[in-house]
């Protein structure tokens, strides 16, 4: 029988190679924190986890060069990807989802009903946002990212760093513009006069930013008792919640011109 002589690793592609480490640098500051920005990053330590975890060696020669020009082009690339990562997908997945059967059953027959659905929508929606929020790494780094764009001077290639947060803020807000015009459509309101939809999403976007820092990313948060049921019954909200329900109440307001579900 033959000896079976394994087969070298085909090589990889310069956005494989790309994608690969920028993952893996990704990973090294959601655990070690981002500091005093990707300084701590090394082509060393990239190398040495990217072996440990795929058992693939990759040296200078595949990379400098071929995909970055030096470890500077390199940390700016990483910091890059995580400012473009404001679209809190998951956030606003799991705001839905919980928001789903509050929708599916509002009384939308009459106008108190309706706005008693849109109260009901800041006390479930902004709980869970909130939570989502403080709970994913992912929103600590790009927070980090954030402070280091407005505090530090930022030349050359880091200038594409600030682009991208503002880039993926944007992509955010128009995400839950189509959030909120949807609500809208389902409970017959509309923005109240001369305030606009984006105002509200932007004051959103910024109050919940807020929120999460003031926690300092702990989850557990303060409950607020509130005769707010259907018929008077206490139910449980949080400070967000709060929040967000006066500035719903301010800025939607009944559509006389709607016509139904």
């Amino acid at each position: 029988m033959g000896t079976d002589v394994p087969r070298p690793r085909p090589r990889r592609s310069q956005d494989e190679l790309r994608s690969l480490l920028i993952d893996a640098g990704r990973v090294i500051l959601e655990e070690d924190g981002l500091g005093i920005g990707a300084g701590d990053l090394s082509f060393k330590r990239i190398y040495a986890d990217v072996e440990m975890s795929t058992g693939s060696r990759i040296t200078n020669a595949s990379v400098i060069g071929r995909v970055w020009d030096n470890l500077e082009d390199y940390r700016t690339d990483v910091l890059i990807d995580i400012a473009s990562t404001a679209d809190s997908a998951a956030e606003l997945s799991r705001t839905l989802e919980a928001l789903s059967p509050l929708l599916g059953s509002a009384d939308r027959s009459t106008p108190e009903g309706r706005m008693w659905a849109l109260c009901e929508m800041a006390r479930l929606g902004g709980g869970e946002a909130i939570r989502a929020r403080l709970e994913t790494r992912e929103w600590s780094l790009w927070i980090g990212v954030w402070v280091l764009s407005v505090t530090t001077t930022l030349t050359g290639r880091q200038v594409e760093v600030r682009d991208a947060l503002l880039d993926g803020l944007e992509q955010l807000a128009s995400l839950w513009d189509e959030v909120f015009t949807g609500v809208c459509a389902l409970l017959g309101l509309r923005v109240r006069a001369p305030l606009s939809l984006r105002q509200f999403t932007v004051a959103v976007s910024a109050m919940v930013e807020g929120s999460a820092l003031r926690q300092g990313g702990d989850p557990s948060l303060e409950v607020i008792v509130r005769p707010t049921g259907p018929d008077g019954e206490s139910q449980e909200w949080t400070l967000f919640g709060v929040c967000m329900e006066a500035l719903a109440l301010r800025f939607f307001e009944i559509d006389p011109d709607w016509t139904g579900p």
